[in-house]
């Protein structure tokens, strides 16, 4: 089980470029073939002043983090076979266009127990995330909740 002593521990931060071709990815993966997602002119033509994001644009962070997924686990010491995401909650403050680069900065707000529905302990983390473009200007907070089934 997790351990309730990480809760105020800071994860190593990580800066992230949000580009063209990582857009079209995600917006390709979501069925979405639309061109505003990825061609500037396609976006001002839609009434954007740049490429907009999908809400989602954030979770590009473990790709850029040593390790993935796993290396997130092992900094808060889960066991990543045990692991569920069980919610996420974004508030944007800014918008995120094409061509920023995100800094996130997490800490682990919260580690609490409890027994599951269908028996066994559970252990539930939320990881809180704040994200700063290149300009200093804080443009999204996301929360996380992870969920650590027990052996």
């Amino acid at each position: 089980m997790i351990d309730q002593s990480i809760v105020g521990k800071e994860i190593p931060p990580i800066s992230f470029p949000i580009d063209r071709s990582k857009l079209a990815e995600l917006s390709k993966s979501f069925g979405d073939g639309d061109p505003v997602w990825w061609d500037p002119a396609a976006a001002r033509a839609a009434g954007f002043e740049g490429v907009p994001t999908p809400p989602t644009v954030t979770v590009l962070i473990n790709h850029w983090r040593d390790g993935g997924v796993t290396g997130l686990m092992e900094s808060i010491g889960a066991d990543l076979a045990r692991v569920l995401h069980g919610e996420a909650t974004w508030e944007f403050l800014i918008p995120v266009r094409c061509g920023d680069e995100l800094t996130a900065r997490q800490f682990v707000a919260d580690v609490s127990q409890r027994q599951g529905k269908r028996g066994g302990a559970m252990t539930l983390v939320k990881i809180d995330t704040e994200y700063t473009n290149q300009r200093g200007e804080l443009a999204v907070r996301r929360t996380d909740t992870l969920i650590e089934r027990e052996v």
